[in-house]
């Protein structure tokens, strides 16, 4: 595929099969990339499935004891999860060579390549509306959380002829997920975390320290979306105070 844009304070999304990489590149070097990995439901199951098991580790009796409450919850289908990575990796970076799983522990995607410093952030949540309404925007403005839904809607779309089934997979989605966008892996954001003990120490939003044409390879372990949101954030420093353009590649095996 050739290279994607991602426009300036909009999304995209795209199909990436399993053992294909996606290059995400800071175009201009100012530009946080927030991203997301969704696997979509399998009808089918297979010795390579990574999809991660109802019933874990399962004994002849531990299937009975679950609730039908709770299965209903855990038979949701599968997105990239900065917290459970966090835990799985024990630190607040992954680094080339780490692989950042589901909301079920499963692996989604491998960080296989980065040429920036490094500097990325999975503490923050995707901006929103309410977000800029706290930092004293009036009226509309553009936000990750909303890129994210409208950039699976479009990806559907320009899938429902040739691929229905998936489509629908992709517009389910937002339901599936009890309508929250997960907490996403922003690329190339800077968010030091400062001075003081233990829990006490806290964060802030600095400008980005990447330069232009920096970018990362993920691996995808499985079948999954990938979307991308050139943040719009415009208030803050962390996109130098001027969202642009970034740019995506998948790249076949």
């Amino acid at each position: 595929m050739p290279s994607q844009t991602i426009p300036a304070r909009r999304g995209a999304a795209t199909l990436v099969p399993a053992s294909h990489r996606i290059k995400i590149t800071n175009t201009h070097g100012n530009q946080v990339v927030d991203t997301w990995a969704f696997a979509l439901p399998s009808s089918t199951v297979s010795t390579t499935d990574l999809s991660a098991p109802l019933y874990p580790n399962a004994t002849s009796s531990s299937p009975a004891q679950y609730s039908s409450t709770a299965n209903k919850a855990a038979a949701a289908p599968e997105f990239m999860s900065m917290c459970h990575t966090r835990a799985s990796l024990c630190k607040l970076t992954p680094a080339v060579g780490d692989t950042l799983v589901s909301q079920k522990r499963a692996p989604m995607v491998r960080l296989v390549e980065d040429s920036s410093p490094g500097v990325h952030d999975t503490l923050i949540a995707a901006c929103d509306r309410w977000r800029y309404a706290e930092l004293g925007v009036q009226g509309y403005h553009e936000s990750c959380t909303d890129n994210c839904w409208d950039a699976l809607e479009a990806l559907a779309d320009a899938l429902s002829a040739q691929r229905p089934e998936m489509a629908e997979g992709i517009k389910g989605l937002q339901e599936a997920i009890g309508g929250r966008v997960p907490d996403p892996f922003n690329l190339f954001m800077n968010i030091p975390v400062g001075e003081g003990e233990g829990a006490r120490r806290g964060v802030s939003f600095e400008g980005p320290v990447t330069k232009s044409g920096d970018f990362v390879v993920l691996e995808a372990l499985r079948d999954v979306v990938v979307v991308m949101s050139a943040c719009p954030q415009d208030v803050l420093s962390i996109n130098g105070g001027k969202p642009v353009d970034a740019h995506f590649e998948v790249l076949e095996k």
